[in-house]
C-alpha cells in the first residue's frame, strides 16, 4: 500500500494537538482502478491511503458480487486474477474497498465496465463418413454481442481459437486447431473406435458448453466405429426347397446399435451381380437369416454405412460384408417307390415318382447288377412326376434307383442326383 511519512516531531504535534473523537472514521475509498492483461492475467491496480483492501468482481446484470482477493497493509496495490477466475457474462467492474479492524468499510471504487464472454462452442450440425474413412464435418457458431466495446481487456480477434478434440479408448485426447470462422473440415482417418468434439476459446477460457438461449446449451458428439459380421451355417450341398438354417452375427464397437438395413445377398456365381434376398432390422445380437434352397448359389451379409443422427451424437461405421459362402443344390426325392413293391408275374405294378424341382426333366430309372448300377430305362417327368405301368415278368428281388439330371431352374443351378434305393420283388 502506498504509506504516509509522518517524522516524530509531526506526529507529536498531531497527537497534542487533536483529540481521539468519539466515533471511528471510515478509510477513505481507494482511487484510480485500472485493469489490464499482465501475463495471461487480469491484473488490478488502485491508489489508496494504506490500507488493507477487498478486490471483487461485480456482475452488474446479475446484480451480485464475488470475493477475488484480499490484500493486507504490506503488500503492494495490485492483485493478478486468472481470467477463468471469471464468469461468462456481459458487463461486470472490479471493486476495491479499503478498510480498518474497528473503523469499518470504505465505499467501493470501480473499474471500467468489460466483459469476459467466451465464444460459443461451435454445434456440429452434420457429419460424413468418406470413402477413405476421414470424416467430414460441418459446424455452426453462434456469434456473441459484445455489449462493452472498446473496453480495456477486450483483445484482438486473432487470440481466439476454435478446435476439434479427438478421443480413443486408452489413447491421450488429440486436439486439432482449426481456422477461426471456419464452417468444416475433414478429419483423417484413424483406428477406430474414436470420438469428435469441439470447442472455442479465448483469453478468459475455452468453452465446451454454453448457457442456453445463444444456441443449443449441449455438446454434440460425432462417434465413428466398426461393424462385423459373420455369416454361419450355409450348408455346402443342400436339397431343392429345404430351409438353409443361416445365422448372422453382428458385433460392433458401438455397443447397442441398432441396425435397420441388414441385408441378406446372393448371386449365381462370381461374375453376377449381388441381389438382395433379405432384409432385417436387429441390435447387435445372432439372429437367422435362413433362406430356402432353391439353385445353387454364393451368399453374404451386407451391412450398409452406418449413420445415425439425434441430439447429442451422430454415430457413423463404414459398409461391411461378409466373404461369399457357396452352397451347391440338389434334385430332392420325394418319392420313389412301385406300389405294390412285391407282385407275381404276369402282374402290373405303378413306378411312382415326384420329384423337386417341379420342373419337366428327362430322369432315369437305374437297376442294380450285383456290382454297377445300370441304365434301365428312361423316365420322363412332367413338373417333377411320373407314374409309369411296368409289367413283372422275371422272378427276383431288385433294386432299383431314380438318377434325375442336373437342370436350371429360373436362371439357378441345380445338379443332378440320385434316390435311396427302392426294390421289386417278383414270386
Amino acid at each position: 500500500m502506498r504509506k504516509l511519512l509522518v517524522t516524530a516531531t509531526t506526529a507529536a504535534v498531531l497527537t497534542a494537538a487533536v483529540s481521539t473523537p468519539a466515533w471511528a472514521a471510515a478509510p477513505e475509498a481507494p482511487t484510480d482502478v485500472q485493469i489490464s492483461w499482465a501475463d495471461g492475467k487480469v491484473r488490478v491496480t488502485w491508489q489508496d491511503n494504506g490500507e488493507p483492501n477487498m478486490v471483487r468482481a461485480e456482475y452488474v446484470d446479475a446484480d451480485r458480487t464475488v470475493l477475488l482477493a484480499n490484500r493486507t497493509a504490506t503488500q503492494t496495490n495490485e492483485a493478478s486474477i486468472s481470467g477463468a477466475a471469471f464468469e461468462d457474462r456481459d458487463r461486470i467492474r472490479i471493486l476495491v474497498t479499503s478498510y480498518l479492524t474497528g473503523q469499518g468499510s470504505s465505499t467501493a471504487a470501480t473499474s471500467p465496465l468489460f466483459d469476459a464472454r467466451v465464444p460459443v462452442f461451435p454445434f456440429i450440425e452434420d457429419a460424413d463418413l468418406l470413402a477413405d474413412q476421414s470424416v467430414r464435418l460441418r459446424w455452426t457458431q453462434p456469434t456473441v454481442q459484445d455489449l462493452t466495446p472498446n473496453d480495456p481487456l477486450d483483445r484482438p480477434v486473432d487470440d481466439q481459437y476454435l478446435g476439434l478434440q479427438l478421443g480413443a479408448p486408452g489413447a491421450p485426447v488429440e486436439k486439432i486447431t482449426v481456422p477461426v470462422g471456419s464452417t468444416t473440415y475433414t478429419v483423417p482417418a484413424r483406428p477406430r473406435p474414436w470420438s469428435i468434439t469441439m470447442y472455442a476459446g479465448n483469453e478468459w477460457k475455452a468453452s465446451y458448453i454454453h448457457e442456453a438461449g445463444s444456441g443449443p446449451s449441449y455438446q454434440r458428439t460425432v462417434s465413428v466405429g466398426t461393424v462385423q459380421a459373420v455369416l454361419s451355417g450355409v450348408p455346402a450341398r443342400m436339397a431343392y426347397g429345404l430351409w438353409m438354417p443361416m445365422r448372422t452375427t453382428l458385433t460392433s464397437n458401438l455397443p447397442g446399435e441398432y441396425f435397420d438395413a441388414v441385408q441378406l445377398q446372393a448371386r449365381p456365381n462370381s461374375a453376377a451381380a449381388w441381389k438382395t434376398y433379405g432384409r432385417y432390422s436387429a441390435y447387435i445380437k445372432s439372429f437367422d437369416t435362413g433362406l430356402g434352397s432353391l439353385g445353387g448359389r454364393q451368399y453374404r451379409i451386407w451391412v450398409p454405412a452406418l449413420k445415425k443422427s439425434d441430439w447429442s451424437t451422430i454415430t457413423l461405421a463404414p459398409a461391411v460384408s461378409t466373404a461369399a459362402k457357396s452352397s451347391r443344390t440338389f434334385s430332392r426325392m420325394l418319392t420313389t417307390k412301385f406300389q405294390p413293391a412285391s407282385l407275381k408275374v404276369g402282374q402290373t405294378t405303378k413306378l411312382n415318382v415326384a420329384v423337386r424341382p417341379e420342373v419337366d426333366m428327362k430322369a432315369a430309372l437305374q437297376q442294380w447288377d450285383g456290382k454297377h448300377w445300370r441304365y434301365a430305362r428312361a423316365l420322363p417327368l412332367t413338373k417333377g412326376r411320373a407314374s409309369v405301368a411296368i409289367k413283372a415278368t422275371r422272378r427276383g428281388t431288385t433294386k432299383f434307383r431314380i438318377a434325375t439330371p442336373a437342370v436350371t431352374v429360373n436362371g439357378l443351378p441345380v445338379d443332378a442326383a440320385t434316390s435311396t434305393p427302392f426294390t421289386l420283388t417278383i414270386r
